[in-house]
């Protein structure tokens, strides 16, 4: 079982951002369940439901390969997410556990499927997301880009 300490020290993401709890079982390469506990006011919106579950299927893809400051170590980049489907809302004081399961692993790039559950009930279903590493420095705008929309500007 992991806690949000290692879970740090495996992906970039720092609270409040930082959107799994734990994760209860791993077999690395193969498959993941993690959880987060929402505690917010209202319904876990669909897109922080999403960004949780894509958190999780980091900590699966990288946990040999810890990423956990992403000017050295890259940038995770969600490419695709393919078949989404919504269930019913995650309510505030629910418990939703993610299950992540990996299908290829390719150099950088990942390919993984999944579904979230509260209790019995499935909240989302992940068709496939690919997702990659990319250095930092390769995400940055180049500098005539930058200048060209600033002479734009003024």
């Amino acid at each position: 079982m992991m806690g949000i300490e290692e879970i740090k020290r495996i992906i970039p993401h720092r609270p409040p951002m930082l959107l799994v709890d734990r994760v209860t079982e791993l077999v690395p390469r193969r498959w993941l369940v993690g959880s987060l506990t929402h505690t917010g006011d209202g319904p876990l919106p669909m897109s922080l439901l999403i960004e949780s579950w894509g958190q999780a299927a980091l900590v699966l893809i990288r946990h040999d390969r810890p990423m956990p400051d992403v000017l050295t170590d890259g940038v995770p980049v969600a490419g695709v997410f393919e078949h989404v489907r919504f269930g019913r809302p995650v309510l505030p004081g629910e418990t939703v556990e993610h299950r992540v399961t990996m299908q290829r692993l390719v150099a950088d790039t990942a390919f993984v499927t999944g579904e979230s559950v509260v209790g019995p009930q499935v909240v989302m279903r992940i068709g496939r997301l690919v997702g990659a590493m990319r250095p930092a420095e390769s995400l940055r705008p180049s500098r005539p880009a930058v200048a060209a929309v600033a002479g734009g500007a003024a």
